[in-house]
């Protein structure tokens, strides 16, 4: 291929360099803008008896005010609909949205904000999953058994939003048969995805009452229908308008601000900007969750895996948001990428009163891999066996399924792992005490959502791509290449265009590593149905056989004659006057089918065992990719995912007291700087996928996940300590290394 495998800078690079770019809180409207301000809980449990808006109505220079009395009584929410989007009668956490407000100025609505009077009969809260369903915990949500909800969540009961069971094998049997038994708890705890830019959203109304909300978002089709399903418009009433994107990880798909712009501004008849604060982001948006874990697993003295017993605790926050789907996909790929006959895995997703939690990049991903990959060490060190050597034993490979039945294709899983011990042992292990190694692998499944997308041919032979996917992190250059390569132009000469939602075909969501299989998949469509059209028009124009025809170089020539062409400028000029028409096409795709992308990961540190720090001296990382549509990118991908997930491993959480978070700040909220970052040594595993565009899979998932295990192995390796919680702090290294010697 000629484009596709490339090395080329992102289309867009020079807007973003030159500052061109427009993100969130640069839209600037005509008419004068309003600044809102949220007016939040500073409880996390507690019932509403009173809420009093007469000094903020008061107060010059406010031009509105709105409360839940000013919304419909709609519950929403995509898989338990348990969520109003102003607290009516109760607050569940330090956070949850009272009221909003709206003034000339910034600091008239702060000051308006503090004058909105709230009375409160506060309640015992709990803020931990296994707190959450003890017997006696109080319940969060009363009436949630009345609560719609979709079949698939199965088992609500007092805090416990949705349980999964998966049942495999005989797992008794399985643990009769074993040599050893292991078991053990881990865990995990909330983290924030830790975007440079914090949620904000501007939003207007025109003589219609339509609405228009300019918005950083990965999800632009369904933030529009949650806002319309909320204020109960159409969403015909309702624009999205998706603006460049400073980050998101999954913390930009569920509504956040929005709904409460969009009402303040059709009570004020004025747009409306809000900009959350970075301490309200943390508080008010959408974290990863955090994850109690408990692993047996029993193993014969060969290191193979006859059965394995796993449960789940993962604390939701106030609602259940995506965490009910979170942890049905967890309880799938809780037991790794490994070929295991014998299964129980109960995973069970809880209310707590703290912040809603979402799709954090990997969702669950790092949480399981921790956990999983960390006893997987401990049972080849324990059996006295190589680690590597235990995972390839086990390792699922193609025609294996999931625990839920599934079939899987496309498995690299051994060649990954090979890879990255071949590579971390190219170099021998420095000399010197307290110096470690670590490995871990791990899987994510890669699926994808209907999308669609349409291709144009211009009058002057470039190429247009409109569609609705928003643009993390090069996707839009690799949609380019891929059509380049299918019509036979070079990159710059195809133009992609991000529409909003009156004018893109629906597309998928930015996130869970599909954006590019899925919306790739229905360019690839599109660009094909295109260049059928091309050769169409250019059979009329040579005179020749449409299988006989081919594109590059921009032009259309005859195999084996290429002086019989016409290039792509003349075909488009001539398909205004052919009996088919102007050249275009839009194409969709629905789900597609999943299949595992395997990231493997090795680690060199240092620890110090007075101070309990840990240096990393090296990192590997290796991925199954399929085909690398943009190598550089991926590369991109994989490094970020690293630095991401190490931080994780070393230095993050979200830590509460009383239900408020301690830490809401980037200050106290500790995540990997430039200083802390090691290089990454990346290595592609290409094998085209069946199901993919040209190949491809999804990229940005795996490489968050193994660090956290990685780390935890590396440093059991180097000083003999194995930390079963995260972060894996200096504090924790010493004091784990001080029980171990004391008699």
């Amino acid at each position: 291929m000629k484009v596709v495998g490339q090395e080329l800078p992102r289309v867009e690079i020079l807007e973003k360099v030159t500052g061109q770019s427009v993100f969130g809180a640069d839209v600037s409207p005509a008419g004068r803008v309003l600044h809102g301000k949220m007016v939040r809980s500073p409880h996390p449990h507690a019932r509403i008896t009173a809420v009093r808006t007469e000094g903020a109505e008061r107060l010059p220079g406010v031009r509105a005010v709105v409360t839940a009395a000013d919304l419909p009584p709609v519950h929403y929410g995509n898989f338990v609909r348990d969520e109003e989007y102003f607290a009516r009668t109760k607050v569940r956490y330090v956070g949850d949205r009272i009221a909003a407000v709206a003034a000339v100025d910034e600091e008239t609505a702060e000051e308006a904000a503090r004058l909105i009077e709230v009375d409160y009969q506060v309640l015992p809260a709990v803020t931990s999953g296994p707190e959450a369903m003890a017997p006696e915990a109080p319940v969060i949500h009363e009436d949630h058994a009345d609560y719609w909800a979709q079949p698939s969540v199965e088992n609500r009961r007092g805090n416990v939003c949705g349980h999964k069971q998966i049942m495999r094998g005989d797992p008794e049997r399985g643990f009769a048969e074993a040599d050893r038994i292991f078991e053990h708890r881990f865990h995990v705890p909330m983290v924030h995805q830790t975007y440079i830019e914090p949620h904000t959203v501007l939003a207007q109304f025109d003589a219609s009452g339509k609405a228009t909300v300019w918005v950083p978002t990965q999800a632009q089709f369904p933030l529009r229908a949650a806002i319309a399903q909320i204020l109960r418009m159409p969403m015909t009433k309702v624009r999205v308008i998706p603006t460049e994107i400073g980050g998101g990880f999954g913390g930009k798909i569920s509504p956040t601000i929005e709904p409460a712009a969009v009402a303040l501004a059709r009570k004020a008849r004025q747009p409306v900007r809000i900009v959350m604060t970075r301490g309200e982001d943390f508080q008010g948006s959408n974290p990863r969750h955090p994850f109690h874990l408990r692993y047996k697993t029993g193993v014969r003295l060969d290191g193979t895996i006859t059965a394995r017993e796993i449960e789940l605790v993962l604390g939701t926050g106030y609602s259940a948001g995506s965490g009910v789907m979170i942890s049905q996909g967890a309880a799938v790929r809780a037991p790794g990428p490994y070929r295991i006959p014998n299964l129980r895995i109960d995973s069970y997703c809880v209310y707590t009163n703290t912040p809603t939690c979402g799709a954090y990049r990997g969702p669950a991903g790092p949480q399981l891999t921790f956990a999983s990959e960390s006893q997987i060490d401990i049972i080849a060190r324990e059996l006295g066996i190589d680690p590597v050597e235990m995972r390839l034993r086990n390792a699922f490979e193609d025609g294996d399924e999931t625990p839920a039945g599934a079939r899987l294709e496309d498995v690299h899983a051994r060649e990954t792992l090979r890879k990255a011990a071949d590579v971390m042992n190219e170099r021998p292990r420095p000399a010197g005490e307290n110096i470690g190694r670590g490995l871990a692998v791990a899987h994510w499944l890669v699926g994808g959502m209907a999308s669609s997308a349409g291709v144009k041919l211009n009058e002057d032979g470039t190429i247009g791509i409109l569609t609705g996917v928003v643009d993390l992190s090069g996707a839009s250059t690799s949609l380019a290449q891929i059509a380049a390569e299918v019509l036979g132009v070079s990159l710059d000469d195809v133009h992609v265009r991000t529409a909003d939602t009156d004018f893109a075909p629906h597309s998928t969501i930015s996130a869970g590593s599909q954006a590019l299989k899925s919306m790739g998949s229905a360019v690839l469509l599109a660009a094909r149905e295109v260049k059928r059209q091309i050769q169409q028009v250019a059979a009329d124009k040579l005179e020749a056989d449409l299988g006989d025809l081919e594109l590059d170089d921009n032009k259309v020539f005859v195999k084996g004659s290429p002086e019989r062409a016409v290039s792509l400028r003349e075909v488009g000029h001539l398909a205004l006057e052919h009996e088919r028409g102007p050249i275009v096409s839009t194409q969709s795709v629905s789900r597609l089918v999943p299949h595992p992308a395997v990231a493997a990961h090795a680690a060199e540190v240092a620890v110090d065992p007075e101070t309990g720090h840990v240096r990393i001296l090296r990192y590997v990382a290796v991925q199954d990719v399929g085909t690398a549509v943009n190598p550089l990118s991926v590369r991109g991908q994989i490094e970020g995912g690293v630095m991401q997930g190490l931080g994780q491993a070393l230095s993050e959480a979200c830590t509460f007291t009383d239900g408020k978070m301690d830490n809401p700040n980037l200050l106290d909220y500790k995540i990997f700087s430039a200083l802390d970052a090691p290089a990454v040594e990346t290595h592609l595993i290409q094998h085209p996928c069946a199901s993919g565009p040209l190949g491809a899979k999804g990229v940005g998932e795996p490489p968050i996940i193994p660090p956290p295990a990685v780390i935890a192995n590396a440093v059991a390796d180097a000083v003999g300590v194995r930390i079963h919680d995260l972060p894996i702090t200096p504090e924790k290294i010493v004091r784990a290394l001080k029980a171990r010697r004391q008699p």
